[in-house]
C-alpha cells in the first residue's frame, strides 16, 4: 500500500487539502432504447480531505445514487428525489467518500484501516494484480487491486447490498504533484451492460474550502397548497381493485396511474418511449411475483395531480406494465410529502398540506414504520403477532409471507391447499393458496373472517428466505373496509371501519 501511494504522488498527498472535480457520466443499461443511447449528464463534486465534508451535484438528475452530501460526521443522500439522512445502522461517511474519491485513501493515509491483508495475486485482462483487502476502522471491508507493473491501485471491489461493486480506474494524469485517474468505470454486479462511465473534465487541488459548496439540496415538496387550499380532495377510479388517479407528466396527459403504497415511482416502457425520457441507469424491480425484472432509471421534470405538482422525480421503468391497463404507479415519493386520507366508501382521496396538518378524528394513532419504503404496522392474525406491510397496489386481501406460513403451519391450520389464486404484477405472477382466518387485529380495528392468501413461493415481497421479519401484506381486500389516514412524516396511521353505521369514522382536518 505504501508503494501504491508512492506511485500516485507519495508524500505530495500530505499537502492536498481539497479536491474539486467536474465530470460527465454516461449511464449503462440503455435497454436497447436507441433514442437515448450514450446519454450523458454533467456534474461536479467538492471534497475537503481535512474535515471530511463532501458534496456531489448532477443538477439535471433525480437519480438517487448521484446526489450525496457529508459534513464529515453524517451522510445524506438523495433517494429518488428525497433527501434523507442515513441512520446509525448505515455505512459511515468514510465508506461513501472512498467510493467517490480515488484520492481519499492516499490523502488520509493507512491509519484509517484496522487491518490490511495481502490476498492471492489476480490476473485480469492480461494484467497482473496484487490484491490488498482493507478493513476500515468503521465500515465494511473492500479490496484494492494494485497493478504490479505500474504500482497503482487500478481497481476497487466491495460487496454493496449483496452485489459485487467493481470500479476500474483508467486514464491516469498528473495534477500538480499527484496522479489521478480521469476515467472510472463502475459495475454494480457482473453485467457489462450496466457499466457506468465517469470521465473527468476538470480537476483543481487545494482551492480554499470556503469557496466550495457543501450545502444540502432543497428537499422535495409538493406545490399547490396555500392559505386558501389546505387540502385537496379528488375522486378515484377503482381499476382492477386498485386506486387509479389521473396524472400529468411534464405537462402531457392525463395518464392512468395507481396510487400504490407498496411501490415507488414506476412507468411503463411504452410511456417512457412516448415521452422520450432520458435513460440514467438501470435497476432491478421486484413486486408480489417471485421473479425480478430489469428496468431503467429516468427523471420526470414534473408530476401534476389535481393542481398539485412535484418536480424532479426519478422513475423506474417496467416492461410488465406494458401489458396492463395502466401507465404506471406512484407511491412513497408522493405520499411521504403529504398526509393522505383514503376513503374507500366514498371513493375519494384527500391530500393535506403537511405544514399544518393535525388529525382530529376519533381513531387511535397506530405507529407506522417502513420496510424498504413500504409502510408497515404491527398486527395480529388469530393471535399470531407480526409486522405487516400495507399495499394499496395489491388486489389480494391478507397475504401471508411464505416463511410465516411455514413457521406457524398455516396451510394445515386453515386447511388450505385446494384453491389456488394468481395475480399478475411486477415480478411476474404470484401464486397463493386461498383460505379464511377468524380474526385480524390492527390497533383497535378488528376484522372478522378475513380472506387469506398463503404464499407458496420465495421471491418478491412474499420472500421469506432473506431474513425479513415481515409476516404478511395487507391488501385492498382488507383496506377497502376501512377509512385510512396515512401520515408518513409523523409516523402515524389512523384506521376506522368505513361502514355507514360506524360512529368512529375518521375525520382528518387542518
Amino acid at each position: 500500500m505504501a508503494q501504491a501511494r508512492v506511485a500516485v504522488g507519495g508524500e505530495a498527498w500530505r499537502n492536498v487539502t481539497t479536491l474539486q472535480t467536474q465530470f460527465v457520466r454516461r449511464y449503462g443499461g440503455n435497454g436497447g432504447n436507441t433514442d437515448n443511447d450514450d446519454h450523458e449528464e454533467a456534474g461536479s463534486s467538492d471534497l475537503d480531505f481535512v474535515s471530511g465534508r463532501y458534496a456531489q451535484r448532477i443538477p439535471s438528475s433525480a437519480v438517487a445514487r448521484q446526489m450525496s452530501r457529508s459534513d464529515g460526521r453524517d451522510f445524506w443522500q438523495q433517494r429518488m428525489g428525497r433527501v434523507e439522512k442515513l441512520d446509525a445502522a448505515a455505512p459511515n461517511p468514510e465508506q461513501y467518500l472512498r467510493r467517490q474519491s480515488y484520492g481519499w485513501w492516499f490523502a488520509r493515509g493507512n491509519g484509517n484501516a484496522s487491518k490490511l491483508e495481502l490476498r492471492g495475486p489476480r490476473r485480469h485482462g492480461g494484467v497482473d494484480y496484487a490484491v490488498v483487502q482493507v478493513t476500515p476502522q468503521r465500515g465494511a471491508a473492500f479490496d484494492f487491486w494494485i497493478n504490479t507493473a505500474t504500482g497503482r491501485v487500478e481497481r476497487r471491489q466491495e460487496v454493496v447490498d449483496g452485489k459485487l461493486l467493481t470500479v476500474d480506474y483508467r486514464d491516469f494524469r498528473r495534477v500538480d504533484k499527484v496522479i489521478m485517474p480521469f476515467e472510472e468505470r463502475t459495475r454494480d454486479g457482473r453485467d457489462q451492460r450496466d457499466e457506468d462511465v465517469l470521465r473527468v473534465t476538470g480537476m483543481v487541488l487545494n482551492r480554499p474550502a470556503a469557496q466550495l459548496d457543501f450545502t444540502l439540496p432543497a428537499p422535495a415538496a409538493i406545490d399547490g397548497f396555500g392559505a386558501a387550499r389546505r387540502s385537496v380532495t379528488i375522486p378515484f377510479e377503482p381499476c382492477q381493485a386498485h386506486i387509479c388517479v389521473a396524472l400529468t407528466l411534464n405537462g402531457q396527459g392525463p395518464f392512468r396511474f395507481i396510487l400504490d403504497t407498496g411501490a415507488r415511482n414506476v412507468i411503463s416502457n411504452k410511456l417512457h418511449r412516448r415521452l422520450r425520457l432520458p435513460v440514467q441507469g438501470v435497476a432491478v424491480l421486484s413486486g408480489m411475483g417471485p421473479q425480478s425484472e430489469r428496468g431503467m432509471l429516468t427523471t420526470i421534470n414534473q408530476i401534476g395531480l389535481a393542481g398539485l405538482t412535484l418536480n424532479q422525480q426519478a422513475f423506474f421503468t417496467s416492461p410488465t406494465l406494458d401489458n396492463l391497463p395502466i401507465d404506471g404507479t406512484i407511491g412513497y415519493e408522493w405520499l411521504s410529502l403529504t398526509p393522505t386520507r383514503i376513503d374507500y366508501a366514498a371513493r375519494q382521496i384527500t391530500f393535506y398540506d403537511p405544514r399544518d396538518f393535525v388529525y382530529r378524528g376519533a381513531a387511535t394513532a397506530i405507529p407506522l414504520t417502513f420496510h424498504d419504503r413500504t409502510p408497515q404496522v404491527a398486527a395480529k392474525l388469530d393471535g399470531l403477532p407480526g409486522m405487516f406491510t400495507i399495499d394499496t397496489g395489491s388486489d389480494y386481501s391478507l397475504t401471508m409471507n411464505q416463511s410465516f406460513v411455514e413457521r406457524h403451519g398455516l396451510v394445515a391450520k386453515y386447511g388450505a391447499g385446494d384453491v389456488v389464486q394468481t395475480a399478475q404484477g411486477i415480478g411476474g405472477k404470484s401464486r397463493v393458496l386461498a383460505t379464511q382466518g377468524k380474526l385480524f387485529e390492527i390497533g383497535d380495528v378488528r376484522i372478522a373472517d378475513p380472506a387469506l392468501e398463503l404464499a407458496t413461493h420465495a421471491g418478491g415481497l412474499l420472500n421469506g428466505t432473506t431474513g425479513t421479519a415481515i409476516a404478511g401484506n395487507i391488501s385492498n381486500g382488507i383496506l377497502r373496509q376501512l377509512d385510512i389516514v396515512f401520515d408518513y412524516q409523523g409516523g402515524k396511521l389512523y384506521l376506522s371501519p368505513n361502514s355507514a353505521s360506524s360512529s368512529n369514522k375518521a375525520d382528518a382536518t387542518n
